[in-house]
């Protein structure tokens, strides 16, 4: 199991989800570049909590919404959890 967070961009394109690059960050944080290819959309993040836990932090929260993100996914291991936070 990585000992690091990292993440990537959830993009939309047609019916196809894809996502961006991955970029690692520290133990506790890492910053996402919100971007996408062209001809898709943002539509939100995923990342992965090294410590295990699948729950939003607090500042996961807050991030979607002052984003506007629709979707924010968590992995821990082989598991993952998908938060909606808006709808289309």
């Amino acid at each position: 199991m990585s000992k690091t967070e990292h993440g990537y961009a959830l993009c939309r394109k047609g019916q196809k989800i894809i996502k961006g690059p991955v970029v690692r960050g520290g133990l506790h944080e890492v910053s996402i570049p919100l971007r996408c290819p062209p001809g898709s959309e943002l539509i939100g993040v995923s990342h992965h909590h090294p410590g295990g836990s699948l729950q939003l932090s607090e500042q996961d929260k807050l991030t979607a919404r002052a984003k506007g993100l629709e979707v924010v996914c968590v992995t821990a291991g082989d598991k993952a959890k998908c938060y909606r936070f808006r709808q289309r």
